[in-house]
């Protein structure tokens, strides 16, 4: 114990000697006071830097530390105030910001071993409690769920780092974090590759290439359906087609991992009943197919919201209807795609799609809101999309020539539309010569 006056005999301190090395090697030595959770430095040398306790364990004993701090159960797409840790207490994620070490194997084990859902909600795709809407005009943004517009993502009372957030000195100086700033969309090039839009994740490119295990959640909501079938029919395949668009974006990011993953499980839930369900499931899995070195892909069910709840579909004895037969039959196909170690081969209708898509974006902002070929181009994309997922090579190929026609038609309006302004600038020019 420290030495203490008479007044102060009751207040005792624990004793300890300066750790802080000078320059000829040995330690300070002086006597200091000892604290809990500090170095033990005497007052001139309360500034030496000192190399942390944590780092001198071994790495297997810290990995053992940060799995106890560290979220271990699979973090949702969104969530509210519960725990992410099996016991049900708290996880404390602020020891990603003690050091860049420590950052290192903290997030590696976080990123690397956790299960991250991904949800597809209508036109909403979230992941970690933040959801981006592509209906929306302009470039979409990310929404907070239940956070008051706070620009961290909080589990609990504690951090978990964002894309949008800034890292502390020494944590992480990855490039790639930076705030969501809005995109502008570049001039249309003409080019052989694929120029399919990706997702934009809400965590940094970085920590994203680390998750290695993903479950991707698809609500796919029943549109209002109008009173004639021809056009309840058409909203139905247009909506299943929003949802393919938006799941090739995701895909897209998947493929741009670089890394194989471990596990990628999907959940397929509908709002309401449909008389063909396994059908319109395999239609939602064909973007699935452009993935490739999935060690366990896995379709861990399909449900259907009932008047009693949720019903499932994939029950022991599903396979053994004829439908079922030919969807187990699918999804045999469609993992063996996904666990080879070979891409896929890219579809040429696939591949034309998006170059077409683009094209006909930067023909409608020419053509403006009021041309009536507005309504045209809209209904070749509807068309182009459908074609796009069932590779029909013949019905693209007719779009191609409408789309080429339309293109001629507005040419030759721009051409008349010249000559007339041409042929009335002379008139008027003529006019004021002559009366000159």
């Amino acid at each position: 114990m420290m030495a203490t006056c008479y007044i102060h005999r009751g207040q005792l301190k624990r004793m300890g000697w300066c750790r802080a090395l000078l320059r000829c090697g040995f330690e300070c030595g002086r006597i200091c006071e000892w604290k809990v959770h500090g170095f033990q430095l005497c007052h001139d040398h309360h500034e030496h830097p000192m190399t942390c306790y944590l780092l001198k364990v071994p790495i297997e004993m810290r990995l053992r530390i940060y799995q106890f701090l560290l979220p271990d159960k699979p973090i949702p797409a969104r969530y509210g105030k519960f725990s992410l840790a099996s016991d049900g207490g708290g996880v404390y994620t602020a020891i990603l910001c003690a050091n860049r070490q420590i950052h290192e194997e903290a997030a590696g084990l976080l990123y690397g071993s956790r299960a991250f859902s991904i949800e597809l909600y209508g036109d909403w795709l979230s992941m970690c409690n933040l959801s981006k809407n592509f209906a929306q005009n302009g470039s979409p943004t990310y929404n907070h769920h239940a956070l008051g517009g706070n620009q961290q993502i909080l589990v609990g009372q504690h951090l978990f780092i964002t894309k949008e957030q800034s890292i502390p000195d020494g944590a992480s100086l990855d490039p790639t974090i930076y705030s969501n700033q809005p995109h502008i969309e570049p001039p249309i090039s003409y080019t052989n590759r694929v120029i399919e839009p990706v997702w934009d994740p809400p965590l940094s490119g970085r920590y994203f290439n680390m998750i290695r295990s993903f479950r991707i959640e698809v609500f796919f909501l029943a549109p209002s359906a109008p009173n004639p079938v021809a056009a309840r029919h058409q909203a139905y395949t247009s909506r299943l087609l929003d949802y393919c668009d938006h799941l090739h974006r995701l895909v897209g990011r998947l493929r741009n991992n670089g890394r194989s993953l471990a596990r990628l499980e999907i959940v397929l839930k509908f709002s309401s009943a449909y008389r063909e369900v396994f059908p319109i499931a395999q239609f939602l899995l064909r973007p699935f197919q452009r993935l490739h070195n999935v060690a366990k892909p896995d379709l861990l069910s399909i449900t259907i919201q009932g008047s009693r709840g949720e019903v499932e579909l994939l029950t022991p004895d599903w396979a053994s209807s004829p439908a079922g037969v030919k969807f187990a039959a699918y999804l045999e196909r469609l993992f063996k795609y996904m666990s080879s170690s070979q891409p896929p081969l890219e579809l040429p209708v696939f591949k034309a799609y998006w170059q077409l898509e683009r094209l006909l974006f930067y023909m409608k902002e020419h053509l403006r809101q009021a041309d009536p070929r507005i309504g045209q181009i809209a209904s070749l994309l509807y068309i182009g999309r459908f074609a796009r997922e069932v590779d029909d090579l013949a019905r693209f190929s007719e779009i191609w020539n409408q789309v080429v026609n339309i293109w001629i038609n507005c040419l030759n309006q721009q051409r008349e539309f010249q000559s007339n302004v041409a042929l009335s600038i002379d008139a008027i020019y003529g006019t004021v010569q002559n009366a000159s």
